[in-house]
């Protein structure tokens, strides 16, 4: 028995679905046989500042930062590049630390430093509380959150003689 020209097209067409099947059982077997595995939510990054919000003045415990017609200016004087030191207050992020956790930090809860951000557009300023542990700091963004965040204090609270 002969095939004609379109029982071979048949063929070919019958051979390319055998082989996608075979090509795709294992994937569909292997999804069906495992069963899914409930994700652990990660905690949640929160930016300490709303992205609509940005810092037109920023007064740490020991200095001040003014943004003017000029540019970045400090009070005192510092030798690091204040542009990018404000860049990295306006886009500090950190975990958000539940209120269980935030009870057994308490007791190590000891010196706290105010940081007051005067931002574009509002009267009043942003007033964050920081607290600095051992692994990490520990933010208040003055709405209520508390997050938590992993840098030197260099980064955050530079020396009056610092050379970032």
């Amino acid at each position: 028995m002969r095939l004609t020209r379109r029982g071979w097209n048949n063929v070919i067409i019958i051979g390319v679905l055998a082989f996608i099947a075979v090509i795709q059982l294992p994937g569909l077997i292997r999804a069906r046989l495992t069963t899914p595995v409930a994700s652990v939510p990660s905690p949640a990054v929160i930016p300490l500042f709303a992205q609509d919000r940005i810092i037109q003045r920023l007064l740490l415990p020991k200095m001040a930062f003014q943004h003017s017609v000029a540019g970045w200016e400090s009070n005192p004087s510092i030798t690091l590049d204040i542009a990018t030191f404000i860049a990295r207050w306006q886009t500090l992020a950190g975990t958000e630390v539940s209120e269980q956790q935030l009870v057994s930090l308490k007791s190590q809860l000891k010196t706290p430093r105010t940081v007051e951000a005067w931002l574009v557009g509002y009267s009043q300023p942003q007033r964050i509380t920081a607290y600095q542990l051992p692994h990490f700091w520990l933010f208040n963004n003055g709405t209520g959150q508390w997050l938590a965040v992993t840098v030197d204090a260099d980064f955050l609270f530079p020396r009056l003689s610092s050379k970032l």
